[in-house]
């Protein structure tokens, strides 16, 4: 008896399953797969046919005078005082600033909401006359 015989036939492996798992995965990754919001949200000017939302949220108004300073409530805060209430209100925080305002002042309020909020906030403008 001849245990050891050649066969005829070549060995493969076929790859056809193999692809449609590959396959299957990448759409399933594909579909779950969420995208970020982007960090910066800015309100822009109202055109003569926006829309108005609806949806009312509780806000923190910060605003930035010509000569830096920085208000809220009508009172005046220093940078403390602004990572303290950003820690204790979970609020959107809503950031007016004066045209003529210096630029660092808005540069320390977006670097503390970047901080503090992971960058989100609202940067609120005028309406173009």
């Amino acid at each position: 008896m001849d245990f050891f015989t050649k066969m005829d036939e070549d060995i493969s492996i076929d790859l056809t399953p193999l692809i449609d798992v590959v396959f299957m995965l990448l759409i399933f990754f594909i579909m779950t797969t969420t995208f970020s919001k982007p960090v910066l949200e800015l309100i822009l000017p109202e055109s003569e046919n926006a829309e108005q939302q609806n949806k009312k949220e509780a806000e923190i108004l910060i605003s930035i005078t010509k000569d830096g300073k920085i208000f809220y409530k009508n009172a005046v805060i220093d940078k403390v005082g602004l990572i303290d209430l950003l820690n204790e209100n979970p609020a959107l925080l809503n950031v007016f600033v004066d045209k003529d305002a210096p630029f660092e002042s808005f540069v320390n309020i977006v670097d503390i909401a970047k901080k503090e909020r992971e960058g989100r906030f609202v940067i609120s403008t005028e309406q173009k006359k």
